[in-house]
């Protein structure tokens, strides 16, 4: 249990640094903003990067953990479309948006973290692969499905074409396809490139999270509490189940099992509000649902992770 604890708590406790300096203004927004720029456009990427080309070998990599974590994903999504017309009565581009909310996970900002210290770097390999279409599938889905409900299908095409377009000006993509390109050679990182790369790196943990704590600190908590529980059970609970059984069904590489699972269960990420506050559509559930979540995934995360065995 120690040993469980010295992985998530001090991760959890930068998130909480992060809020307080964002809640009481002790670095003003614009400041904080430069940090998560740097954090996204440099640092992460960096780690990524080098990562990829430290870690990844073709004839290891398991691209089963994209069909098992994103059929989950999909399954879940239509779960949570049928709760929200069904239910809640909502409209069709609502529950879109409640479908994403209880499927798309703060994969980078949290989800680094929490893998490589689960796991170690070897970890983010199949990571690597999820973040890769994370956006591009479930974000791309939303959009289309909301132009579709608007009466727009050519804006629903349209709006398929710009997300796959933002996901390939991706910074972390870029990244990462520039370094299976190197490993795909079999190439090795110069030393000092290496030890640049390993620097910058460095960065990209801690920065993410003090990011996230102070973005998480402009969030308020509003909206229906009966979207809020159902976004909550669905993304904490119930997506990393279907991913577990899934993941059995197609015989999973135990690494990339426990990655997709971890995946699943993180919280609901803030682009999910973006994309919500965009077109105007259920904002105050997803609120309240991206600030307990992450609150709440303290204790299923450390649950997920004593379950599964981290191998650091």
């Amino acid at each position: 249990m120690i040993s469980l604890l010295e992985i998530v708590l001090p991760i959890f406790a930068v998130v909480l640094v992060g809020w307080i300096v964002g809640r009481f203004e002790i670095i003003k927004g614009e400041r904080v903003n430069g940090l998560a720029d740097f954090t996204f456009f440099i640092a992460i990427p960096a780690l990524m990067f080098r990562s990829v080309v430290r870690n990844i070998r073709w004839e290891t990599a398991d691209p089963g953990v994209l069909i098992v974590y994103f059929g989950s994903g999909l399954l879940v999504y239509a779960i949570a479309m049928a709760i929200g017309l069904r239910i809640f009565r909502t409209t069709f581009e609502e529950a879109a948006v409640l479908g994403l909310a209880c499927t798309f996970g703060n994969s980078v900002q949290l989800g680094i973290p929490m893998v490589v210290r689960s796991f170690g770097e070897h970890g983010l390999v199949p990571l690597m692969l999820i973040i890769s279409f994370h956006s591009l599938v479930l974000i791309g889905l939303t959009t289309v499905l909301i132009e579709i409900a608007r009466g727009r299908g050519g804006g629903g095409r349209a709006a398929a074409i710009q997300s796959a377009k933002g996901t390939a000006r991706n910074p972390i993509i870029i990244s990462m396809i520039a370094g299976l390109a190197i490993a795909a050679f079999d190439l090795e990182l110069p030393r000092m490139a290496d030890d640049v790369l390993a620097l910058l790196g460095a960065a990209g943990i801690p920065c993410a999270l003090f990011a996230l704590g102070a973005q998480l600190a402009r969030f308020k908590f509003a909206g229906s509490l009966g979207p809020t529980a159902v976004i909550l059970a669905l993304k904490l609970a119930a997506l990393p189940a279907v991913v577990w059984a899934l993941a059995l069904a197609f015989g999973l590489a135990p690494e990339a099992e426990s990655v997709a699972i971890l995946a699943s269960g993180l919280p609901t990420g803030a682009n999910v509000f973006i994309l919500a506050n965009r077109y105007l559509v259920y904002q105050a559930p997803v609120v309240s649902a991206v600030v307990a979540s992450t609150v709440l995934s303290l204790g299923t995360i450390t649950l997920l992770i004593a379950w599964l065995g981290p191998h650091p």
